[in-house]
């Protein structure tokens, strides 16, 4: 049943169960965040596909996902820093537009019955595990989802590895749209061995002090190469 949902669009992906740590200034946002409070303490983040953050005139992806406040923290001025985390996945049907942010008309996009999914699921999970590892060897700081507990269940683990997963956010779009798990895990476990692969030949070549930096530096360790096709 469509249910309304007010719209944040921002320039990330959400996937359910990820943190989202939000620094709110501008009036019409803190608006929405009060209401938000007053209500189910839920709002919509769908990417920013049109306009930048910040200007009026933004339109989101028709893919997104809800995001739920933990915890506020207001300024004097009336900013705010809010903690959120990912929810559910919703598709946009229709938009318009309430005091000035976007409120769109929406139903939840949910994964397709699958079954037979647990040797990939378990095959990935082991995948993911190698990729943090080779993860961990080039930075010392900690990197999105490690301290995350990862879900037992197919269809939550393969959203979990496209939210940790470093990727352009196209990609990362493309990932939350599908509703075919078994496809998005193996789109996964392929990517996730090719980044590992790339993770420990750079920390090879650091440690022979041969490393060097190719391609667009801010699409993290894939750089350069990754593909859906």
């Amino acid at each position: 049943m469509p249910f309304e949902l007010p719209i944040f669009p921002l320039g990330v992906v959400l996937f359910p169960g990820m943190p989202l740590p939000l620094h709110v200034f501008e009036p019409r946002y803190r608006l929405m965040i009060d209401r938000a409070l007053r209500r189910d303490k839920t709002f919509g983040v769908a990417q920013l596909v049109e306009g930048q953050e910040g200007e009026s005139e933004t339109w989101p992806a028709s893919v997104g996902t809800t995001a739920q406040i933990l915890e506020v923290v207001p300024f004097a001025d009336g900013r705010m820093n809010v903690q959120t985390v990912g929810g559910r996945r919703f598709q946009i049907l229709s938009i318009r537009e309430e005091d000035d942010y976007l409120v769109a008309q929406c139903e939840w996009l949910e994964d397709e019955p699958q079954d037979g999914l647990t040797r990939l699921a378990m095959q990935t999970r082991h995948s993911l595990s190698r990729y943090f590892d080779a993860l961990a060897l080039n930075t010392d700081a900690a990197f999105e989802g490690q301290d995350l507990q990862v879900p037992p269940d197919p269809c939550s683990l393969s959203l979990f590895i496209a939210g940790v997963l470093q990727l352009p956010l196209g990609q990362k779009q493309d990932l939350l749209e599908m509703t075919d798990t078994r496809a998005r895990l193996e789109i996964e476990a392929f990517l996730l061995e090719r980044a590992t692969i790339i993770q420990l030949a750079f920390a090879k070549r650091t440690a022979n002090g041969e490393a060097t930096t190719t391609g667009d530096a801010s699409l993290g360790p894939m750089s350069g190469f990754v593909s859906l096709n």
